[in-house]
């Protein structure tokens, strides 16, 4: 199971709830100072997701953590527990019920994602 969408798709969202609903400069700004003055973050999540029809098909929770730069933690507890942990060099993704882990390149795995912006050392200018 490829585990990346998910992951870039909460990044995103956070993203999008630091701005307001129209992108202005404001918002853009208050993005970059949060992105500066942020070293850790941890934080409970739960999303949802939805297919074509926006009828929600999954919902899965778990725990994010992440400390810049370039180091973060997920780990999915339902509806499967699985955690991926990244340290700027790897990407760990380990699915619990198998027993299976499969590693990345920290930079192909993360890449431009809004992951890379939040956990890394990144700018919004630069992908985004």
């Amino acid at each position: 199971m490829n585990l990346t969408p998910p992951l870039n798709t909460f990044f995103l969202c956070i993203l999008l709830g630091c701005m307001s609903s129209s992108v202005s400069a404001t918002a853009i700004e208050n993005l970059k100072l949060f992105i500066q003055q942020t070293q850790t973050v941890q934080a409970h999540f739960s999303q949802a997701l939805a297919d074509r029809n926006a009828r929600i098909i999954q919902r899965s929770s778990g725990i994010m953590q992440f400390e810049r730069p370039d180091k973060f933690r997920w780990i999915y507890k339902t509806p499967y527990e699985q955690s991926i942990i990244g340290d700027g060099e790897k990407v760990w993704f380990y699915d619990h019920d198998l027993n299976q882990v499969t590693v990345r390149q920290f930079n192909i795995a993360i890449g431009s994602s809004p992951a890379a912006l939040l956990a890394g050392s990144g700018t919004i200018e630069e992908n985004f």
